[in-house]
């Protein structure tokens, strides 16, 4: 078999892969049954791998995902906190330049 024809084959079944874990996922939120969201995964394709038990890439990403879900401060928080700093040193750069400005003005 061609190098393509592999990889055509292994995007296939990464693509199928991913639609089961969103299925199960789904399934999940919805309070169903995992099981019965199994059928659901194998009609995507007789090589896609449908197991319920959590692979370890699984409980990797889970792990990473409640790593960062509980952040302290929210985006938006953040963006505010940012504008106000922007805000003040560029008033103080003009209250600098103002006073600059009177300071070395000749005066008559």
């Amino acid at each position: 078999m061609s190098d393509r024809l592999n990889e055509l084959r292994r995007q296939r079944a990464l693509a199928q892969e991913q639609l089961a874990w969103f299925d199960h996922e789904i399934a999940r939120e919805e309070g169903v049954d995992a099981s019965a969201a199994a059928p659901l995964a194998q009609a995507a394709g007789p090589s896609a791998s449908t197991t319920q038990e959590p692979t370890v890439n699984d409980q990797q990403a889970d792990r990473i995902i409640e790593q960062y879900r509980h952040q302290g401060r929210s985006i938006q928080g953040e963006v505010r906190r940012g504008c106000f700093l922007y805000f003040g040193a560029a008033f103080a750069l003009l209250a600098a330049a103002l006073v600059l400005f009177y300071l070395f003005r000749p005066h008559s």
